[in-house]
């Protein structure tokens, strides 16, 4: 499927504390993964494959779907929203260049420590998971409306995949 974000770099200056000077070469690779990991963890990849089809053709504006437009501007944007501000701290701190990763440094300016950066997110993430509940609760008591919800991709694991990170000694 296309590339499709669920949410603009506008909605999330919008609802969020990103600066609207912000460039959206770093926020728009954590909204992507905000929503291909996180969203599509949290409502499954069928939900979240119809949203993206809904949006990419523009019938997600369609009056059949106005319950797909309900959930994807009052629960899955806010969660979207936060999820992408706990991503996008990383990716404006921190770069990768030939010589390494390099912190952005600015003389007029003073950056938050690793801990306090760690708590800025950590509080980010609280907001998301706070909407994150709201979605799940949402979808569980209408999940007549989302069919998509309880259906699962059929993954298969890899034949030489490690199938947990537990070791259990020789």
């Amino acid at each position: 499927m296309k590339n499709v974000l669920l949410i603009s770099e506008a909605t999330l200056k919008k609802y969020t504390l990103i600066n609207d000077n912000m460039d959206g070469v770093y926020i728009l690779p954590a909204i992507q993964m905000a929503q291909d990991i996180d969203l599509d963890t949290a409502i499954g990849t069928k939900l979240c494959n119809k949203l993206k089809e809904l949006v990419r053709t523009g019938d997600i504006a369609k009056e059949g779907y106005s319950n797909y437009k309900l959930l994807l501007d009052d629960y899955v944007t806010p969660y979207l929203a936060w999820q992408t501000m706990t991503a996008v701290q990383i990716s404006i701190d921190y770069k990768m260049t030939n010589s390494g990763v390099i912190q952005n440094d600015d003389e007029r300016k003073s950056h938050l420590d690793y801990k306090n950066a760690a708590a800025l997110r950590n509080q980010y993430q609280k907001y998301a998971n706070a909407f994150l509940t709201k979605l799940k609760n949402y979808l569980l008591s209408n999940s007549s409306k989302y069919p998509e919800y309880f259906q699962c991709e059929d993954y298969q694991p890899a034949e030489e995949g490690q199938l947990c990170s537990i070791y259990l000694g020789d």
